[in-house]
C-alpha cells in the first residue's frame, strides 16, 4: 500500500548557480553522491535531478527540509544506473513512524529542468 508520495521539479540553472558555493554542495550531498556526480562529469542535470529527488522524498515523508537533513536522504545508483534511496538519521526515523518499508524514486531531466517522483510503500 502507498503511504506517501512526493514530486519536485527544479530549474537546472538554479542548481548550477547554487553549486558555485562549495558550502551548498557539502550541505546537500554526501561524499558517495558527489563521487557519482563527478563520475558523470559534474553534469548539472544530474545534480539537479538528485536535488529534486531529495525534495520529492522529503515531501513523501511529509516533512520539510527543516525536519530532515539533506544528507539523511541519499540518492545512489545500482550498478546499471537505476537510482535508489538510502535513508538515515531523522529521515529513517520518519520512515519508521510512517510504517514505510520501501522508497521508489524516478528522476527525469531535460536541459532546463529536472524532476523526480518518490513513492513510499509499506
Amino acid at each position: 500500500m502507498i503511504i506517501g508520495t512526493g514530486i519536485d521539479i527544479i530549474e537546472v540553472r538554479r542548481i548550477q548557480n547554487a553549486c558555485r558555493n562549495p558550502r551548498f554542495i557539502k550541505k546537500v550531498f554526501t561524499e558517495e553522491e558527489w563521487d557519482y556526480i563527478e563520475s558523470r562529469g559534474k553534469n548539472m542535470q544530474t545534480v539537479a535531478g538528485n536535488f529534486a529527488a531529495k525534495e520529492a522524498v522529503m515531501k513523501a515523508l511529509g516533512t520539510g527540509f527543516g525536519s530532515v537533513g539533506w544528507k539523511d536522504i541519499q540518492i545512489l545508483r545500482e550498478p546499471e544506473g537505476k537510482p535508489y534511496v538510502q535513508l538515515s538519521g531523522r529521515a529513517l526515523l520518519r520512515m519508521s513512524e510512517l510504517g514505510g518499508k520501501k522508497v521508489w524514486i524516478s528522476i527525469s531531466h531535460i536541459r532546463e529542468f529536472a524532476a523526480a517522483q518518490a513513492i513510499i510503500e509499506d
